[in-house]
This record gives C-alpha cells, sequence and structure tokens, in this order.
C-alpha cells in the first residue's frame, strides 16, 4: 500500500515538473541575459567543379626480392597520353602478396589482408604529392619492412615527365673501339 502512494505521489511531481518545464521561458546558455534572434538566409546551390584527377588501378605482387614500385604511367594497354600518378588522381590498388600478409598503408590510414589469392584492396585518393609506402604489418614498428612503394608527382611535374622524350641508347657495338 504504501509503494502505490510512492508511486503516485513521483508521478504527480513528474507531471508538474514537466508542466512547469514547458511554461517557464528558457534563457540563453552563454548567460548574458540577450536574446538572440535568427535570421533565415537564402539558399543558393553551386555546381561542384569536375574532378581533375582519373580513376586509375594498379595491381602489384609484393613478397619477392624486389619491392614493386608503382610510379605510372599505369594504363592496362599502352595509349597515347597514357600520364604518371599524379596528385588529383583516384588509385585502385590492388596488392597481392607472395605468402599471407597483414598490409599496413599508414599514410592513408588503411589496413588490409593480402594471399596470393585474394588482394588486398587500397582505394586512394590522392592529395598530396611523394612517396608513400605499403608496409608488412607484422614488421617491428621501429624498423618496417617495405612492401612497395607509390611515388605521386604533382601536376606540374607530371607534365614535364610527360613532355621529356625518352633518351634512345645507342647499339651495342656502334661507339668507336
Amino acid at each position: 500500500m504504501a509503494a502505490r502512494r510512492l508511486l503516485i505521489v513521483m508521478l504527480v511531481l513528474l507531471g508538474l515538473s514537466t508542466l512547469a518545464a514547458a511554461l517557464i521561458p528558457q534563457r540563453s546558455l552563454n548567460g548574458d541575459g540577450t536574446e538572440s534572434t535568427t535570421r533565415s538566409t537564402a539558399m543558393t546551390t553551386t555546381t561542384p567543379a569536375e574532378p581533375s584527377g582519373r580513376a586509375l588501378s594498379a595491381r602489384i605482387l609484393v613478397g619477392g626480392k624486389k619491392e614493386p614500385v608503382v610510379a605510372g604511367p599505369v594504363c592496362t594497354k599502352r595509349k597515347p597520353r597514357c600520364e604518371p600518378i599524379q596528385v588529383g588522381d583516384q588509385l585502385t590498388l590492388l596488392v597481392y602478396s607472395k605468402k599471407p600478409a597483414q598490409l599496413e598503408f599508414r599514410e592513408f590510414g588503411q589496413f588490409a589482408f593480402a594471399s596470393r589469392a585474394a588482394p588486398a584492396r587500397f582505394e586512394l585518393l590522392l592529395t598530396s604529392a611523394g612517396t608513400f609506402g605499403i608496409t608488412f604489418a607484422e614488421a617491428s614498428p621501429n624498423k618496417p619492412l617495405v612492401a612497395a612503394r607509390i611515388e605521386i608527382l604533382t601536376p606540374r611535374a607530371a607534365q614535364k615527365a610527360i613532355a621529356a622524350k625518352p633518351k634512345r641508347r645507342a647499339r651495342a657495338g656502334s661507339g668507336p673501339a
């Protein structure tokens, strides 16, 4: 009987406090007593700029004697305007490993597991130029074991690389003896 009375009293107090909170005007949180007004502004929409980069994909195999370098040009077929990887590109990198291993891409904050049958998939939006490394996660943090590298050029450096024609080497035996 006492429990019922206590429950009824608590429900009445809850109802009164809810009613009081609804009727009392709210104060501002900054405590200076001034009221602020809100204005509605006209919304303008802008068309987003077209991305300047390209969508590229590359496949590499790690765990061998040499570490692969993904620098570009990255093209499945030789095209006339096959350009190196540059800032603004989106790169889908599939990394296969000779032995099952967990790979880490610290600069982009990504981890993935790779094996010979199932590649690690890294989706990268390249926002800065430089050389970035993919490391084996099992290696010691003081001396990471590099699995592969990615070289990203600035747009200006990429244009210079495109403009530079490869030097032709002379055939063996064509020079003076």
